[in-house]
């Protein structure tokens, strides 16, 4: 087969796949949209300042799961011999099959939950704009400096107090979890969560360790490589101190190492692909 990419090739592939998996997909889309509904109701209920908060938390929290799990479950069938041979055996470049399963686990779920936290937001932001509050309740939020309206969670001021760190684990999570799923073929569901924590622990000791090296204190922290660190000050123990690299330097710094890690954990996964069909 030759290794190029044809858009033609590559659509009847891509209609294959949807015609083999249409009843799977329509069941995870039927149990995304359910467990944002359920969350939905119950976080959008709460006070104009809570939901703001809280929405954010939901994003993630709610998105990185149904994303791994989604991810994992394409690759599965791969894992799986029987359904691999089936694959692995069609009428297409390898750079065609790998190209469809980041195209469906990474670019279609993307989209797909996008737009659903959207239609979810845009309900939840007209309920809580026009909701009646008792005046007991209007008066304790007046008190308390809340809002009484919250705009789209999609709105740039909003998107800009999310705080990096989580951006970068979101941009990261596909690739790592596609390059390690082709890895492990047995509990690859477990296995990977376990690896990926262990990962997050290691890299916070070695930069919790290089920071204080380089620093010369034993009291300074940082949870994240280029970010704040919390330093106690030399002279009152029992007073903190913030120390940031230069905003410019940071986001550089994190934006390379960022992408540098996302394209190296494709390579490794198109080679871990390739060599499953050898």
């Amino acid at each position: 087969m030759n290794q190029t990419f044809s858009i033609s090739r590559f659509g009847r592939l891509l209609r294959k796949y949807f015609t083999d998996n249409r009843g799977q997909l329509l069941a995870d889309l039927s149990l995304l949209i359910g467990c944002l509904l359920v969350l939905g109701i119950i976080i959008y209920r709460g006070w104009p300042s809570e939901v703001k908060n809280i929405r954010s938390i939901l994003f993630f929290v709610l998105g990185w799961p149904c994303w791994y799990m989604f991810t994992v479950q394409q690759i599965t069938g791969i894992n799986q011999k029987e359904r691999a041979i089936n694959y692995l055996m069609q009428p297409a470049s390898q750079f065609e099959k790998i190209s469809l399963v980041w195209l469906i686990s990474g670019v279609g779920f993307v989209l797909s939950y996008l737009l659903l936290f959207f239609f979810l937001d845009t309900l939840g932001v007209a309920f809580v704009n026009n909701r009646h509050w008792p005046p007991d309740q209007l008066a304790m939020i007046r008190e308390q400096g809340g809002l009484l309206k919250i705009t789209s969670f999609f709105d740039g001021i909003n998107l800009r107090d999310v705080p990096d760190s989580l951006w970068v684990f979101t941009a990261i999570l596909h690739s790592f979890t596609m390059a390690f799923a082709l890895f492990i073929r047995r509990y690859t569901l477990s296995l990977i969560v376990i690896i990926a924590f262990t990962l997050l622990l290691f890299g916070l000791i070695v930069n919790n360790f290089l920071l204080q090296s380089l620093t010369g204190s034993d009291t300074i922290r940082s949870g994240f490589p280029f970010a704040e660190a919390i330093a106690q000050s030399p002279i009152h123990k029992y007073q903190y101190r913030m120390v940031n690299l230069p905003t410019s330097l940071s986001s550089q710094l994190r934006y390379i190492v960022g992408v540098t890690a996302i394209i190296l954990l494709y390579i490794t996964a198109y080679v871990r692909f390739k060599e499953r069909e050898v």
